[in-house]
């Protein structure tokens, strides 16, 4: 099952944070708290695949009588059971009883949640073989896509997204095996479990499919129940992937194989090289958590690699293990000055591998947890400096995150989501920092240059806040929160584009710019600015974020 979000509007925080905490280590559910008042909007925006209210809201009707709502399930939780057994629920689509066991509500949405299909690529080039499997998985459960030769389906795998592929190995074009090592290559692709369905028997040829990166293997003639046990276990092992991801440099295909295999299985995104060039091009675009490398390999060895990565101010933080059959002390030494963080002597086992990766994983959510509480303790003092450098702007970046978190709250983004909004907020206009005080107090107009100075404050606060790892999810924010939604911004991105949080601070940062007074101009009534900012949805804002942020004052314009 895919991750499901679960809008919950009970406007009682005891039970929103009993709820929120239920579904805490849930792989399937992602609850998100929305205000009664906002439910009925940011179920329209949202699309959620489930709704639980308390039942005296009355809001049950509300959202079965609206056309974009009626077909979303909902839970109503009940202070008592109904009078009468049988009776219809005019509270919800199924009822909870405050009170009963809280996993019986757990149980109770699970088995709710609407089931979407599986995408499943069927390559094959025999007719008849994609009857057979259409019909051993026809059902509600999947949607089978056919393809007939190795080519075309590579072409139009990322448009149709699929949830697993199954393929023969003797095709037309490109076979099975290349088909396999071309997904299993490429970042986009590399998760998405591959089956080989072959009438190749020989050990030889079944290992060369697991070599080549297959999850599993099934010989013809096969049973429906294999079949459906495979199809079924593939995907339950997708399910539980977990979001680390781990970057495998060797020169060895079989050890490859085996590293690949073995780190997969237990959750883990793995990503794959095969010298220390490719390891480096791969360690930049992906910023993977751990690197584990052989020494020898072509190209570039492991030793150069390890330095060109403790030397990159952004992937230097990487933990890097070396796989190596010399444990010798000059060679440990060797691994010491290029920066190793820690050696798997060949021959190794998976559970040693799954171990330190594990131990590296623990010591960086905890050097994470520490650093994020020192970095939030010096947010609010470093953003306080910068509002008083001048008296106009002062309290500027706490309005900001205020209109910022009301914005978001309005769509019904979750908590962590928002709080990662204010913290952008806060540090939104920390570029200026290294903008001299005389251009940026300047009462006369800018020059053209000073003008770029200013324009350049987005990019040098993401330079600021790029070495810090915890902040990574928070730099786009900061980084496009001055782009307009017709692209004509300063990157000129646009749209949808443009993050979500950037086009939330946009609005936030030029209501508050408008109604500041300035040394250039006086502020606008705070009915002024709301009108232009209406005016400029769709040009200069997005319209969402527009409509949202309407909803956070009232007729006469003050905040609800």
């Amino acid at each position: 099952m895919d991750e499901k979000t679960v809008l919950i509007s009970t406007d009682n925080k005891l039970m929103d944070d009993i709820i929120i905490s239920m579904f805490k280590h849930s792989k399937v559910i992602k609850p998100v708290v929305v205000p009664p008042k906002n439910l009925l909007s940011s179920a329209k925006d949202s699309k959620p695949d489930m709704v639980i209210i308390f039942e005296e809201l009355g809001i049950y009707n509300m959202l079965k009588s609206n056309k974009d709502t009626a077909d979303i399930p909902v839970i109503s939780i009940q202070f008592e059971p109904s009078q009468r057994e049988g009776a219809v629920n005019h509270n919800g689509d199924k009822t909870w009883v405050l009170g009963s066991d809280i996993e019986s509500l757990y149980e109770l949405v699970i088995n709710s949640l609407p089931i979407s299909k599986k995408r499943i690529m069927l390559i094959d080039d025999e007719e008849v073989i994609h009857n057979v499997i259409k019909n051993i998985l026809k059902g509600d459960k999947y949607e089978i896509f056919s393809m007939y030769d190795g080519t075309s389906a590579i072409k139009d795998i990322s448009k149709i997204k699929p949830d697993l592929v199954i393929t023969d190995i003797t095709m037309p074009g490109k076979d099975g095996l290349e088909v396999c090592k071309e997904i299993k290559s490429k970042s986009d692709m590399a998760g998405i479990p591959v089956m080989i369905v072959s009438a190749h028997a020989d050990d030889m040829i079944i290992e060369k499919g697991f070599n080549a990166g297959a999850d599993e293997y099934i010989t013809k003639p096969f049973s429906m129940e294999e079949l459906i046990s495979k199809v079924e276990s593939v995907l339950n092992e997708t399910l539980n992937r977990r979001k680390e991801k781990i970057l495998i440099v060797d020169d060895s295909p079989t050890i490859i194989s085996v590293l690949n295999n073995g780190i997969s299985k237990e959750g883990f995104t793995v990503i794959t090289a095969s010298d220390g060039e490719e390891g480096l091009r791969k360690a930049l675009a992906e910023l993977p958590d751990i690197i584990i490398s052989d020494i020898e390999m072509p190209k570039m060895n492991g030793f150069e690699f390890c330095r060109q990565v403790k030397t990159n101010q952004f992937i230097k933080h990487i933990p890097f293990v070396a796989l190596t059959s010399k444990g010798s002390r000059g060679a440990r030494g060797l691994g010491k000055r290029a920066g190793i963080n820690a050696y798997l002597l060949k021959p190794f086992t998976i559970e040693k591998v799954v171990v330190i990766i594990e131990r590296f994983l623990a010591e960086k959510r905890e050097i994470l947890e520490i650093e994020r509480d020192l970095m939030l303790a010096s947010i609010s003092s470093l953003a306080k400096a910068l509002d008083e450098r001048d008296t106009y702007t002062r309290y500027h970046s706490e309005n900001v995150a205020k209109y910022t978190v009301m914005i978001a709250s309005s769509i019904g983004l979750s908590k962590g989501e928002i709080e990662k909004l204010r913290l952008a907020a806060l540090l939104h206009d920390i570029g200026k920092i290294g903008i001299r005080d005389e251009i940026l107090f300047k009462r006369d107009k800018l020059t053209s240059e000073e003008y770029k100075m200013i324009q350049k404050h987005p990019e040098k606060g993401a330079a600021i806040l790029q070495p810090i790892p915890s902040l990574k999810d928070i730099i786009p924010y900061i980084l496009y929160h001055h782009e307009k939604y017709d692209g004509n911004g300063l990157k000129g991105i646009k749209g949808e584009d443009i993050p979500l949080g950037a086009r939330i601070l946009a609005v936030a940062d030029a209501y508050d710019a408008l109604t500041t007074e300035r040394p250039y101009r006086k502020c606008l009534e705070k009915e002024d600015a709301i009108r232009m900012i209406r005016e400029s949805s769709g040009i200069h804002f997005c319209p969402t974020c527009v409509e949202n942020f309407v909803k956070i004052f009232d007729k006469d314009g003050n905040l609800y």
